[in-house]
């Protein structure tokens, strides 16, 4: 099954129906996305409250506890609803209730309409660590719908974006520079300009699903996927205070740039146009948190299966390598000399 045959952009819920062809739906949903939208899904639901927190074995063992007393067979189709907590774990139920069930995700934030529903990757945290227990699972379809975002707050649309641009980074220059444009113009978020956005979503879509084709159990080219995300995790795992995935990744980005210029990699005028077009558009580019207290938590995520690993590095708008470093190295190239 070829990813992209399976999303369907559209502007309503119009078309789901026909999409979910008379099969007995439940749903997962986040409590908030049921606030605003609820009505429009008339199905048997399960509520989750969509936090790093919950995304966990205990929240997957309520879900199919709950789906059983409701009685969800093997023939049923679960349709998760919400962001990029309620994807992931709604892929992972999906493989395991009943050894296999269909599904289907409805995101509703940017970030999981443009990254987190798509390519059939799912993870659940454990130990503080996240996505360390998870597969690969292929959905029926992804609906990917532009009223949501209608509702969204300008902190969730930043995060959506800081993914939308890492896909430009990775490989498409002009996603990358009509992406910037976008938000440095709406830096309210002003939905006026939908159009716009719906043209980046699936340019974004599109361009994600062509590396996830060549490579969908990620041994390979898709690890390219995670530009700044390294220490985006220990990031997320170290802050005081909650930070979104999307203001991690964009820190991420930078980090990982100026270890590219460490290794000769990346050109120092591309470090500094990511830290101007970031902060223009409202995304932040360095972390108050001890780049010593960083590095120990990537060691520590990274030393659970290997003293090497793959690190992303940009080497210029619109193209990524990857790069195979110790993590001695990367502790090396990140920390002041005798740290």
């Amino acid at each position: 099954m070829a990813f992209l045959d399976k999303i369907y952009f559209r502007s309503s819920t119009e078309e789901l129906r026909s999409l979910l062809q008379d099969k007995k739906v439940f749903v997962i949903i986040d409590r908030q996305v049921e606030k605003l939208y609820g009505s429009s899904f008339p199905f048997q639901k399960v509520f989750i409250d969509a936090t790093e927190e919950n995304k966990n074995l205990a929240t997957v063992q309520s879900v199919i506890d709950q789906f059983m007393k409701m009685g969800a067979d093997r023939d049923c189709i679960i349709l998760g609803i919400g962001g990029g907590i309620v994807t992931d774990i709604t892929s992972f139920v999906a493989a395991i209730y009943k050894r296999g069930v269909k599904y289907a995700l409805i995101p509703t934030t940017l970030l999981a309409q443009v990254d987190a529903a798509i390519g059939g990757k799912t993870g659940i945290n454990n130990a503080g660590y996240r996505n360390v227990v998870g597969l690969f699972n292929k959905p029926q379809f992804v609906y990917v719908c532009s009223l949501f975002l209608k509702t969204l707050d300008e902190k969730n649309m930043l995060s959506g974006a800081a993914e939308m641009l890492k896909l430009g980074i990775i490989g498409d220059s002009t996603l990358y520079k009509k992406a910037v444009a976008y938000f440095k113009e709406n830096h309210l978020m002003d939905y006026d300009t939908k159009e716009d956005l719906e043209y980046l979503i699936m340019r974004a879509v599109r361009y994600k699903c062509k590396i996830v084709e060549k490579d969908y159990h990620e041994h390979g080219p898709r690890r390219v996927l995670n530009l700044g995300h390294t220490f985006a995790h220990a990031i997320e795992k170290c802050s005081p205070t909650p930070i979104s995935h999307g203001n991690a990744v964009s820190i991420g980005t930078v980090i990982a740039s100026r270890v590219g210029e460490d290794l000769g990699k990346t050109n120092h005028k591309v470090t500094e146009t990511l830290i101007a077009d970031f902060t223009a558009i409202g995304l932040p580019t360095q972390t108050d948190i001890d780049m010593r207290t960083l590095m120990d938590a990537v060691s520590k995520e990274k030393k659970q299966t290997a003293t090497t690993f793959d690190f992303v590095i940009p080497t210029k708008i619109g193209s990524a390598d990857i790069m195979h470093l110790d993590i001695d190295r990367l502790r090396q190239l990140v920390l002041p000399a005798g740290a």
